[in-house]
């Protein structure tokens, strides 16, 4: 493999998923919550403040930092921080060798580092299973489970946002846009892998 996968994606669309069946299926390190754990250490930052920078922290067009629960005077510089521990991690996983990124910008981050890597949308059409995986995973009511994806989404929307002035979802922000309502994770799987060359 010469270069990294960074698969965005839509909550509920198993973008995460997608990624962990490549990173088994070619060998390669799967970084996901391992960036902030990784960023953690690496800045000294505390892991509990950095485990809670995530992508669902952006209301609007600023930080909700009272998410975060931190009354330093720095306060406001730390959003920049931990981004900027976060973009040190993708970068020197990558120039270490090719990885599978999960969000968190990692596409900006490696363009702006010259790296090469794939990037990729995955969204999806199916509803239902949409809603499963948000009541499977983060324990949603089914009444609620599509106004919570809806939410999420625009958290990582106004997330990309702040930090490269891009638009989540943008077809012209990536190499490939998938629909895993259709093609389903596995055929996912095989697309990305082929535009690679690898399968």
């Amino acid at each position: 493999m010469n270069r990294s996968i960074v698969i965005n994606r839509e909550f509920g669309s198993g973008g995460r998923e997608i990624g962990r069946m490549i990173s088994e299926r070619t060998g390669m390190e799967l970084y996901d919550t391992r960036v902030l754990q990784e960023a953690a250490i690496k800045r000294g930052l505390p892991a509990d403040l950095l485990a809670s920078f995530d992508e669902r922290v952006v209301t609007g067009p600023y930080f909700d930092l009272s998410m975060i629960g931190v009354g330093d005077p720095e306060i406001y510089s730390l959003p920049y921080r931990m981004y900027g521990a976060i973009s040190e991690v993708i970068t020197e996983a990558a120039q270490a060798a090719p990885a599978v990124f999960i969000g968190r910008c990692a596409d900006s981050i490696l363009r702006q580092a010259r790296l090469r890597f794939r990037n990729v949308f995955i969204y999806s059409t199916d509803l239902e299973r949409k809603m499963a995986r948000a009541i499977e995973l983060d324990g949603v009511r089914r009444k609620d489970a599509e106004k919570y994806i809806g939410r999420m989404d625009r958290a990582r929307s106004r997330y990309q946002q702040f930090f490269t002035n891009t638009r989540f979802g943008d077809h012209r922000e990536y190499d490939l846009c998938l629909n895993s309502g259709r093609l389903d994770y596995r055929g996912c799987v095989e697309v990305i892998l082929a535009s690679v060359g690898e399968r």
